[in-house]
């Protein structure tokens, strides 16, 4: 920028120069012959004039030719000085103060005062009609204070303004718009205005270094190579720190590969030292690069060369996201011996040596780590579980899977970088949903009403055209049924009238909780899904099939079983079910014990639907996925405690679910074994297990499902007003229950499928009995029971149609626990934003490697 700020001198200059010039010509035909020549009278100079005079316009032009020749001597401070002075006698015209105004700002601009001109630059942009010398003024100091976007069109339009008039392109011109183009990313557009500045002006070091870095980035090597021979011609590559700027620069456009390739040519022709700087920062080149095999054999150089703790942390590292535990334990344990006894080193030799299931070893490490105050809590939990019978078993089993994929060469990478699927022409009807032959809807619902009318007939279900008013898409979901009131209560009182249509569970609660009701509305079939899904379900009849309970074949989009035979597969249409294409949402949960306030949790979940997706249907032929999944948790909105992310399969049989879990200030993200059953779920205080989300999820291995039949039963349905807005946490979570008069239930049909344990398998339900909404394919009630027989846990879904995307949930989700008095309230939204659905997102954002660049921070 040092040329653009001569150049706007060079301009004050010529702004500045002619007006003693035009004063002396002014009165030129003005002339008259005296009798006698007149005394010679003496000059006084500009100063001397300035100090006299009392006419404020007179003062204003003598400060302007003070300017003029302060700005010549290239004093650019004084030359502002005079300028803001002349300003300040307000007494020039409205056309002379706006040239002064403009000289002004071309002096703050030479002198880098960015801060007084870009107000005065924006003012001449907003009046009109700006000259190109304006444009590139404000733009260039909005590349100073890195503001790119905001530059990039004003240099644009300088550039074309110019152009058109036909002017020369001042160099400093050229070289700010290429400077614009690289902040933004705009290399292609960049590289002509680069080469045309070289051609105007080599003279330049840094132009030609990012010439060459954009040839490397684009894998032009030769041009990048010939440029490089005529700087070096030019003397601009003669030292190690400018071979070093190439290397570095290369790496700040964004191309860390072809800087790292850069670094270890010059390495190995000896045009720079092989020392430990260099292989560590070449070895950090290729970890930016995601070449960790590469990255690996640099390090181990930098380690002969300087061995450091932090280098064989890094090391460790690695070796971690690798999967090669034994190898991470090792390099963990030569950083913690040169001092690294930090909390974090410790939590991650614990994990290390977990995964090779040396539990003795790993309790040692988190032992250690438990004297740190920022591990202590993490460590305690870790000495909880693995002093559980259950440690050794599941580290164990991760070896296992680990040593079954090497022998597969199963590549996570390579899964995940196949082009994506095509959508298939879908044929959108513009009639309305209708019931289909058989009596039943698209999705396999009994289409006709009950038979004493209380459950009516299927008629599409929420339409735009039910939308409450002024309801956009995108804003907290209204009630669409706002004059619906209760038709009756169902209490203590009275609750053996209605004992027929209760499920189970809902008896519990009211023989535990005198206080318990239930607010009975009218029933609204109120669930819609979108055209493609009704028809890819239909399309599934007779082609989708289960290989195993845990191995879904040939579905295609939409609801895989539309006439089910057999519980496992109700349970497929609940699990595949549609939920939009992506989500992202953040929501609370709480722990509500009976006596005391309930413990929050703020939850937030990232999903991209691959089965279900409307936009890019997976085909399951092709790519084993269901969906791809991240969460966090954290006390408040913006904090990250804990992060998992999770990879969904349709056949479990081949490969099961991937899960990554980025424990807090560990910043490392590990692969543990395919979790799901009853493990605790984060923030629960066990009272839900990692199966229990989503009502269930996961495998179905463990259980026999049976198909009992179909009930009317009272479920909680429409539960508009429970995320409304309307109430806070505090007002529903009440102790022993949820705050009932914020519910409702209505009368539905539901699947009713009972779950024992299969021979061999064992889970802490011995049997679970799930209550599936015809309409939606989601699970509303669960009721867990204990190895005796007991119902211990009962789950409580309340259904939400999202007309906005024509999907359906189930929130909140409730557990109460029968035993203690507790229960666990989760996807709670009163108090938070509503989800976003359709998110753009790519298979690349859930990557280990990708949530650790982003979250791990």
């Amino acid at each position: 920028m040092r040329g653009f700020r001569g150049f706007c001198l060079w301009t004050v200059l010529l702004a500045l120069a002619p007006v003693a010039a035009i004063r002396a010509e002014q009165y030129r035909s003005e002339t008259r012959e005296l009798d006698q020549v007149p005394a010679p009278v003496e000059q006084k100079s500009t100063e001397e004039l300035l100090r006299t005079t009392t006419d404020p316009y007179a003062k204003a032009l003598l400060l302007r030719d003070l300017a003029a020749q302060a700005a010549q001597s290239g004093n650019v401070a004084k030359a502002t000085q005079y300028l803001e002075q002349a300003l300040a006698t307000k007494a020039l015209s409205g056309l002379a103060v706006q040239q002064m105004r403009e000289q002004l700002s071309q002096l703050y601009l030479a002198s880098g005062d960015y801060q007084k001109v870009i107000p005065q630059l924006e003012a001449q942009v907003k009046a009109g009609n700006p000259p190109p010398e304006i444009l590139m003024a404000l733009g260039s100091a909005y590349l100073q204070q890195k503001r790119y976007k905001d530059a990039l069109p004003l240099l644009q339009q300088a550039m074309q303004q110019a152009a058109a008039a036909k002017r020369v392109i001042d160099p400093s011109w050229r070289r700010a718009l290429a400077a614009a183009l690289l902040a933004t990313g705009r290399d292609r557009e960049a590289l002509p205005q680069l080469e045309q500045l070289l051609k105007e002006d080599p003279s330049q070091r840094d132009d030609w270094m990012r010439l060459v870095a954009i040839y490397i980035k684009s894998g032009d090597k030769a041009r990048a190579a010939a440029v490089l021979e005529i700087a070096g011609r030019l003397g601009f590559l003669q030292s190690r720190e400018e071979r070093l700027r190439l290397v570095t620069l290369t790496a700040q456009l964004g191309a860390p590969f072809e800087a790292a390739s850069t670094l270890q040519t010059m390495m190995e022709r000896r045009e720079l030292p092989a020392d430990a700087d260099n292989w560590k920062l070449l070895a950090s080149l290729w970890i930016a690069a995601r070449e960790s095999s590469l990255a690996l054999r640099a390090l181990d150089e930098a380690l002969r060369l300087a061995p450091s703790a932090q280098l064989y942390q890094q090391r460790a590292q690695l070796h971690m996201d690798r999967e090669e535990y034994p190898e991470a334990a090792r390099a963990l344990e030569a950083a913690i011996q040169r001092g690294a006894t930090d909390g974090a080193t410790l939590m991650a030799l614990g994990m290390a040596r977990y995964q090779q299931a040396d539990i003795e070893g790993a309790l040692q490490a988190f032992r250690d780590a438990q004297a740190h105050a920022g591990s202590r809590k993490l460590a305690q939990e870790w000495i909880k579980y693995l002093e559980s019978g259950k440690a050794r078993e599941q580290a164990l089993a991760a070896a296992s899977e680990r040593r079954r994929r090497d022998e597969e060469s199963i590549r996570l990478g390579g899964r995940l970088g196949g082009a994506p699927i095509a959508v298939e022409a879908l044929k959108r009807s513009a009639d309305a949903p209708r019931a289909l032959a058989g009596g039943l809807t698209p999705i396999g619902a009994e289409a006709a009403g009950n038979a004493d009318g209380t459950i009516p007939p299927w008629t599409g279900g929420l339409a735009r055209n039910d939308w409450p008013a002024g309801f956009t898409k995108g804003q907290r979901l209204q009630d669409p049924f706002p004059q619906d009131r209760p038709l009756f209560t169902i209490t203590a009182a009275n609750v053996a009238r209605y004992r027929d249509r209760l499920s189970p569970g809902h008896q519990a609660l009211f023989a535990r909780y005198p206080s318990y009701s239930m607010p009975v509305y009218a029933t609204r079939r109120s669930v819609s899904y979108p055209q493609a899904i009704y028809e890819a379900s239909q399309a599934n009849i007779g082609r989708a099939k289960l290989l195993g309970s845990d191995a879904l074949s040939g579905a295609r989009l939409g609801v895989p079983f539309p006439k089910p035979q057999s519980g496992v597969e109700i349970m497929w249409n609940h699990r595949t079910r549609f939920r939009g294409n992506s989500v992202e949402v953040q929501t609370t949960q709480a722990v509500v014990p009976p006596r005391g306030s309930p413990q929050y949790l703020k939850q937030t979940e990232r999903v991209y639907f691959r089965y279900g997706n409307i936009a890019d249907p997976v085909d399951l032929s092709q790519q084993n996925i269901l969906l791809y999944y991240l969460t966090w948790f954290g006390a408040t909105r913006n904090e990250v405690d804990f992060l998992a992310l999770v990879h969904e399969t349709a056949n479990s049989l081949e490969d099961a679910r991937d899960i990554w879990v980025l424990p807090p200030k560990i910043r490392r993200m590990f692969r543990i074994p395919p979790v799901g059953y009853d493990q605790p779920f984060p923030g629960a205080e066990g009272l839900m297990f990692i199966d229990m989300l989503d009502m269930y999820n996961g495998a179905f291995d463990r259980y026999v499902w049976k198909l009992i039949g179909k009930r009317e039963l009272y479920i909680p349905y429409n539960g508009f007003r429970i995320s409304d807005g309307s109430r806070t946490y505090a007002e529903l979570l009440k102790p022993y229950h949820f705050e009932q008069s914020a519910t409702r239930y209505e009368l539905h049909r539901v699947w009713v499928i009972e779950a024992t344990e299969r021979g061999g398998k064992r889970h802490s339900f011995g049997k679970r009995t799930f209550y599936v909404d015809e309409d939606s394919w989601n699970i509303v009630l669960v009721e867990n029971e204990d190895h005796a027989g007991q119902l211990w846990r009962f789950q409580e879904g309340h259904l939400l149609p999202f007309y906005d995307i024509q999907a359906a949930n189930t929130a909140p989700m409730l557990v109460y626990d029968l035993k203690d008095g507790r229960y666990f309230a989760s996807r709670l939204s009163a108090e938070d934003d509503p989800p976003r659905y359709d998110v753009p997102m790519r298979e690349g954002d859930f990557l280990p490697a990708a949530v650790k660049a982003k979250y791990g921070k």
